[in-house]
């Protein structure tokens, strides 16, 4: 009695068990399907956007390694919709360990995406105001480094945020942060107590001269180019002074040849009387 009484609960479990795992398989094969096509979708939709020159813009296809910007977010996109596949799929078994990490998983998932739009945007920006400023500063020694400074700083800032963004940025930015003053701090009592005093204050003052006389430099290139014109103009009248005065010569030689054959011609009314 009893061992038919347990094949009949096993019985059971088989036969309630035999529709979930239908279940689980028919929303698998569905979500794969229309994974990849979203994938198919959203990495022609980029392309056409002009999304990979953005990415390239922003130094990222560097880190892609041999995909495309819009490859890399089509695959993002599949494997979301994976997971959100799988999700649905264990939750035909009711209740289990894995379907509450597949949720605590997708309840993440949209501040990852907010945190890797976030480090796209910051690092277009951070190389178009690394352009700029080495533009301007091409002309000093000291552009590029500006210009670096300026890019890192906006980077940092940006992966602050993103990191917050995700829930883990003061589990990583404030030892990060403790560190980096950590070695600022031994850096100056090894400077301090090693003699780093006097090397660094003559090389300030090499720097800080350099600085001033590339500012003269720059000062004395925009005076040139405002005189410019007036040196110009000065030459020019000059120029036509001289035309005058040559004029003025060859008609008083044209009036002592014909004195000299005894025949006085008009006066010249040309470009000389004209100037006159």
């Amino acid at each position: 009695m009893d061992i038919s009484q347990s094949f009949q609960n096993a019985l059971d479990a088989v036969v309630a068990f035999i529709p979930r795992a239908l279940a689980f398989l028919a929303i698998l094969v569905i979500g794969y399907i229309v994974a990849r096509i979203l994938r198919t979708v959203a990495v022609k939709l980029l392309s056409k956007v002009g999304f990979d020159r953005v990415a390239e813009r922003g130094g990222l296809r560097k880190f892609t390694g041999r995909y495309t910007a819009s490859g890399l977010v089509g695959m993002i996109v599949f494997y979301a919709i994976m997971l959100f596949t799988l999700q649905l799929a264990f939750g035909a078994f009711g209740n289990n360990p894995v379907s509450d990490l597949l949720n605590a998983i997708v309840a993440w998932l949209p501040q990852l995406f907010i945190a890797l739009v976030i480090m796209v945007v910051a690092m277009a920006v951070a190389n178009v105001v690394y352009d700029l400023v080495s533009n301007m500063l091409a002309s000093v020694s000291y552009g590029r480094t500006v210009a670096a400074i300026a890019r890192i700083a906006i980077v940092v800032i940006a992966a602050i945020a993103a990191l917050n963004q995700i829930g883990i940025g003061n589990a990583v930015t404030m030892p990060l942060f403790i560190t980096a003053l950590a070695i600022i701090a031994g850096v100056a009592i090894v400077g301090l107590g090693g003699g780093l005093i006097m090397p660094m204050r003559e090389r300030w003052e090499r720097v800080l001269g350099r600085v001033e006389a590339e500012s003269a430099s720059l000062k004395a290139a925009v005076s040139d180019q405002q005189g410019t014109p007036q040196f110009g103009q000065g030459a020019y009248q000059s120029q036509q002074y001289g035309t005058d005065q040559q004029s003025a010569a060859q008609d008083a030689a044209r009036r002592a040849e014909a004195e000299t054959a005894g025949r006085v011609p008009p006066p010249d009314t040309g470009e000389y009387g004209a100037h006159q």
